[in-house]
């Protein structure tokens, strides 16, 4: 896996529409009911370079053998939201570290380090996440800290039985 100091820029945008379908059509991993684990991430940083250190991500998470599918993204110039499906904490948080390279790369040429600001939460295979349950999720993790119904990698709650 090149590093997004080692790629060429990748334009970042594409149709949300494109990634909800791919993860509905993922296959039964995504249709049997059992818990998946969302994440809904939004990172900060110098526009500049914020497309292709978004692009690095997608790419290594489409890798990720836990990842089961993008279900939003958008690219909003100096912040980028994305919400995925994962299999479990340990898949996300496996992609997490891998992810390193990127970010070093990332400041290396922004000089800075991007902020992120993760939510995390269980939903039913095949349940509808819209992006405005991202949000409020995110909200309710600021005001309120970690519980189930908002968790980080640093504070996770276990898959519901």
């Amino acid at each position: 896996m090149q590093s997004l100091d080692q790629r060429q820029r990748v334009p970042a945008a594409r149709s949300s529409s494109h990634h909800a379908r791919r993860a509905r059509d993922h296959g039964p991993a995504l249709r049997g009911g059992s818990p998946v684990l969302v994440e809904a991430r939004t990172v900060r940083g110098d526009r500049r370079f914020l497309g292709a250190f978004a692009a690095a991500l997608r790419e290594r998470a489409r890798s990720g053998p836990g990842h089961l599918g993008e279900v939003h993204f958008s690219d909003e110039g100096d912040h980028i939201h994305m919400v995925a499906l994962w299999r479990s904490p340990v898949d996300l948080r496996s992609f997490v570290e891998e992810a390193h390279p990127d970010v070093l790369a990332l400041r290396a040429r922004s000089g800075a380090f991007p902020e992120v600001e993760r939510v995390l939460w269980w939903s039913t295979a095949g349940a509808p996440v819209s992006r405005e349950e991202a949000g409020e999720r995110a909200r309710r993790l600021r005001e309120h800290g970690p519980g189930p119904r908002a968790f980080t990698l640093a504070s996770p709650v276990p898959a519901p039985a």
